[in-house]
């Protein structure tokens, strides 16, 4: 049973294969095709004949020669009804000659002799626009315009971008509608100079040759403010100052400020002027500071590199006591300032079993009190004052008992 199976697939394998390499012959009773015409576009030829109501005729073979063949024909197109008249050779090279022939053939496949041999060439390819333009100095954006095509073809545009410095294009954006004719690139960096160009295509989807290039660049970020510097001494505030800016369209200054070099800066303030005067309650404390310049379209120039630290005023040393003791009659304090020359006055506050009492303005550095009672136990402490009313920290105590 199994040889048996075997024997009739194999003799279906040879069948099939004596009908695939059938020889094809031509059969001279077949109607020739002498009337075939042709209509050219871009990529395509469209064929036209006349019907042929031969009872022998089963279909039609188109042959065409490609470029550079010689002429060698070959079979593209197997049209299988004999009452088909039109066919459309597709996906053709534009501004390209051809050469076709249509012959008849029969339900054993034989085909007529020879008929006419036409020649057809495929339209040039479309042209793209004829005006393209690019506007300068726009703020981080760039306008092209174009002008529209006049071919009623035109689908839409297809816009291409490349940089100065490099020959590579990608499309940026594909515009629909023929009358749609401006495009507005905000994929820009300030100051940078950009190439763009156009194709068309059509609603039969043909691409045209790039359009003519051209380049535009954006407007340029305002000048980095130059020699910016920050206070170090003055009480309860930092003052900036930096030079003017030079842009015709400068607007303001934006001040920024952090309270070190790691922690990523704020913005405060805005002003017109050239300084900016930063009040801070606190003393001896440090903070960092950037300024930009922003123009009237809010394009803000670089930040400095390296940020500028001001600094308030620290409040001055505190004393040091060099003797507290009682003399029978009055408590005799002294002290020093050591290196610190700030201190203008000093405030004593005494405390004791009594209360509190503070004693204001002691231009020296000695003071006899002389409210005080025996038996108590008095407790001393000294802060200096600066020109500017800072106070430093209070000294050490000094205890004194009054026997």
């Amino acid at each position: 049973m199994r040889v048996l199976v075997f024997c009739v697939m194999f003799l279906g394998i040879f069948l099939a294969g004596c009908v695939t390499n059938k020889i094809t012959q031509i059969d001279p009773n077949l109607p020739i095709v002498n009337e075939l015409k042709t209509i050219s576009d871009m990529t395509e030829i469209a064929f036209e004949w006349p019907l042929m109501a031969d009872a022998n005729i089963s279909g039609y073979y188109l042959y065409r020669s490609n470029p550079n063949d010689n002429n060698q024909l070959n079979v593209i197109a197997k049209l299988d009804d004999k009452f088909t008249t039109h066919y459309v050779d597709s996906a053709l090279a534009p501004s390209t000659e051809y050469l076709y022939e249509l012959r008849t053939y029969n339900e054993l496949g034989n085909i007529s002799a020879q008929g006419q041999r036409i020649s057809a060439t495929t339209q040039p390819l479309i042209e793209s626009v004829t005006f393209i333009q690019a506007l300068y100095g726009l703020p981080n954006k760039i306008k092209v315009l174009w002008r529209p095509h006049p071919d009623l073809r035109v689908a839409s545009y297809i816009l291409e971008k490349s940089s100065l410095s490099s020959d590579s294009w990608h499309e940026v954006a594909r515009i629909n509608g023929r009358l749609n004719v401006e495009y507005i690139d905000n994929s820009v960096e300030p100051g940078q100079n950009y190439r763009y160009r156009i194709s068309v295509k059509t609603y039969s989807g043909i691409i045209s040759a790039p359009s003519k290039v051209v380049d535009a660049q954006t407007k340029a970020l305002p000048n980095m403010v130059m020699n910016l510097s920050a206070s170090v001494n003055l009480p309860k505030k930092i003052i900036l100052t930096w030079d003017p800016n030079s842009n015709d369209d400068f607007n303001h200054y934006a001040i920024y400020r952090a309270t070190n070099d790691i922690f990523p800066m704020t913005k405060i303030a805005t002003t017109l002027d050239t300084a900016y005067e930063d009040l801070i309650n606190d003393n001896g404390v440090n903070y960092y500071y950037k300024v930009t310049a922003v123009d009237s379209d809010g394009l803000e120039s670089p930040r400095q590199n390296n940020a500028v630290v001001g600094s308030t005023l620290p409040a001055p040393k505190e004393p040091l006591f060099s003797s507290a003791g009682f003399n029978g009659s009055s408590v005799e304090l002294s002290w020093n300032q050591g290196s610190d020359l700030r201190a203008v006055k000093y405030k004593i506050t005494k405390s004791s079993s009594e209360g509190e009492n503070i004693i204001y303005d002691i231009n020296s550095q000695t003071y006899s009190d002389f409210e005080v009672r025996r038996g108590v136990e008095y407790t001393y402490k000294i802060q200096a004052i600066d020109e500017f009313g800072l106070e430093s920290k209070y000294s050490q105590k000094a205890v004194v008992i009054t026997k």
